[in-house]
Formats: structure tokens, C-alpha cells, sequence
């Protein structure tokens, strides 16, 4: 019994260093949520002649009560959940008074701080990855 006493932590200390190695391998993510491994440091850009309401995000990573005007050329820096693809992708609505909303969905296999997202090349989905300039 005593050995299942020292046994078993030891066990999940050596699983949990495991995941992480695996993780960090794959060029992305850690055991600890709030290591900045987890995610990738983006911007959304207005690349367009008219302001810009950019809000509603889902998936990992959005921030509580987030929503932000773009007027013409300006950016916002977020942060989208690394590793998520198709339904898990974090991803913004963008909202213009002229066209239907579309969305900045943000698929990052591995972790890519920088990447731009202008919203001219904004997704009909947020399952439908939006290309990076």
C-alpha cells in the first residue's frame, strides 16, 4: 500500500511532464492555462474604406464583453487559442452596416503571434478559416 502512496503521484507528474513536452513538440499548448504557449497573439485589421464593429467571439481565448469599432485602417490586437481548428477555432463576428455579418475565424495549428486578419478577407463561417495577409 505504501508504495501506491508514492507510486501513483509520481505517476502523474511524469504524465503531466509528458502532455507538456508533447505540447510544446507540436509547436503549441502546455499543462499550465495560462502560459502564453497556449495561445497566438493576432491582430484583425480594417483594411476597408468603412468602420467596422468587431465583437462576438467564441472559442478559447475571448475575452469577457469584448466588441471594438475599427474605423478605416485600424487594428486590434486579440488572442486566439492555439492548436483549434475548424469548430474550435476562436473566431469574431464582424459587423458592417452595408453587408451581411462575416467572421475573422483563427486557425493556428501551432502558435503564430503577428499574424494580420483583415477583415475584407472575413469567413461566411466561423468553421471557415480566414487567410492571413
Amino acid at each position: 500500500m505504501r508504495w501506491a502512496l508514492i507510486a501513483v503521484p509520481c505517476l502523474v507528474v511524469v504524465g503531466l511532464f509528458g502532455a507538456d513536452l508533447a505540447d510544446h513538440s507540436a509547436g503549441c499548448g502546455s499543462v499550465d492555462p495560462t502560459d502564453p504557449a497556449n495561445y497566438s497573439r493576432v491582430w484583425i485589421r480594417n483594411d476597408t474604406g468603412s468602420p467596422v464593429f468587431v465583437g462576438d467571439c467564441e472559442g478559447g481565448y475571448c475575452s469577457s464583453g469584448f466588441g471594438m469599432n475599427l474605423a478605416p485602417q485600424d487594428r486590434v490586437a486579440v488572442d486566439a487559442a492555439c492548436g483549434a481548428s475548424g469548430r474550435d477555432m476562436t473566431s469574431w463576428a464582424v459587423v458592417t452596416e452595408s453587408h451581411p455579418t462575416r467572421y475573422i475565424a483563427v486557425d493556428t495549428p501551432r502558435k503564430r503571434d503577428g499574424l494580420v486578419f483583415d477583415v475584407s478577407k472575413a469567413s461566411a463561417s466561423r468553421t471557415v478559416p480566414t487567410p492571413s495577409s
